[in-house]
């Protein structure tokens, strides 16, 4: 079983909307009346998924719009700006169609149509313009002309230059509209210097469409125009836009709160922070004086570990240096690491019963660590702390080990 592309609009159900005298009873006075209304004709019935009604829109407008954006919503806002001072005379509904994207900029052309002509009967699918389909007609002519819709009452049109739509006409038909609009194109195109192309009429008065497989002349204009695909004047639509712009309204507001409530968090959180450290600076500072007072006078810059250094001195000035690894075998691990790991210059060895203390000189981050590995396999636990590159000399560091 082959499955049909919802973009597959050989298939589709082709619909019309014309206008029919109905009777009618009216609720308020009972009276029967007879007047105009809209009513849908079907073109061609489909087997696909897709059904587009056309409609010849009497107040449809189309212009182009260009914008450092592309995000749709502030597209339509800022075309909502652009008509504003046009809407005093009546609303306008505004349904954009992005056509090219360059960067971060975005291009395309916007309908403007009154809210009267989405009073579709019966409406379901898509509901095009009804010349907007037909441009696969002037294929010969580079898509420059015009496309015509004719039908019992409307004579509706569109001016296409390089596939692209500049200009939508509506007028109400007689018997010579068609030459009149044509004629009018012609002096059109010849003031604006436009290329006048081709024309491709399409004749649906009467069911009469000129003997064109009509499916076919829109599924070549589909893809001839993907953007066609994505145009969909109806209320539906617009209703839709406006869910998404009231959603995001108020997932702003609420986003705006959220980033408000997290801030005031994250300030508290980061002064305690603050205070935090300082109180463990100052622990730190204090711990390194003491160190220096008692034992090492002379020593300089930041001191790692302080308390441990100085139970270590405690240790070695106690005796129990005496006690466990002898020193020979220190010197002779020594000596080993030595072997394995050169280029490092060894400035002050501290021994005691627990382990040795190393400040050294290395030319590299890498080798002071090489020669911290080379005594992992003698130790219980090795440190390297108090890492300090000094320019001309090399890395400083010290070197803690413990049986």
């Amino acid at each position: 079983m082959r499955l049909r592309s919802t973009n597959d609009y050989s298939t589709a159900e082709y619909r019309r909307v014309i206008e029919v005298m109905q009777t009618f009873n009216d609720e308020e006075t009972g009276i029967e009346q007879t007047a105009k209304r809209r009513a849908v004709r079907i073109v061609t019935e489909g087997t696909g998924k897709n059904t587009v009604t056309l409609v010849p829109m009497k107040s449809l407008s189309l212009e182009d719009f260009e914008f450092p954006f592309q995000n749709t919503t502030k597209i339509r806002d800022a075309l909502k700006l652009q008509v504003m001072p046009f809407t005093a005379a009546g609303e306008l509904e505004i349904f954009p169609v992005m056509l090219s994207k360059s960067g971060r900029g975005s291009s395309g052309i916007v309908w403007y149509v009154s809210p009267e002509e989405l009073d579709v009967p019966d409406v379901s699918g898509k509901i095009w313009p009804s010349p907007l389909p037909l441009i696969s007609g002037l294929s010969d002519y580079g898509g420059n002309g015009v496309t015509m819709w004719l039908d019992e009452e409307n004579v509706s049109s569109i001016l296409w230059q390089s596939n692209r739509p500049i200009m939508y006409r509506w007028k109400k038909y007689s018997n010579d509209a068609e030459s009149r609009e044509l004629s009018w194109y012609d002096a059109y195109c010849s003031t604006r210097e436009l290329e006048r192309g081709g024309n491709f009429v399409m004749n649906a008065a009467n069911g009469d469409y000129s003997g064109e497989d009509f499916p076919e002349i829109v599924s070549e204009s589909v893809k001839l125009c993907p953007w066609i695909s994505g145009v969909n004047l109806s209320r539906t639509v617009l209703e839709g836009a406006r869910d998404l712009e009231r959603t995001l309204k108020m997932l702003t507001k609420v986003s705006i709160w959220l980033i408000v409530i997290l801030s005031v968090i994250l300030g508290a959180e980061f002064v305690n922070f603050l205070h935090v450290d300082g109180e463990v600076q100052k622990v730190r500072t204090r711990s390194e004086s003491y160190y220096r007072e008692t034992f090492d006078p002379s020593r300089t810059g930041r001191i790692a570990n302080p308390v441990n250094l100085a139970r270590d001195r405690i240790a070695s000035l106690t005796g129990k240096s005496e006690e466990g690894h002898p020193l020979d075998e220190v010197l002779a691990d020594l000596g080993e690491v030595f072997g394995q790991v050169s280029g490092i210059t060894i400035d002050t060895i501290r021994y005691n019963a627990d382990g040795i203390d190393c400040v050294g000189v290395a030319p590299d981050m890498t080798t002071a660590l090489n020669f911290r590995k080379a005594w992992e396999d003698k130790a219980n636990l090795v440190q390297v702390d108090n890492t300090q590159f000094v320019s001309g000399i090399g890395y400083r560091f010290d070197l803690r080990v413990r049986w």
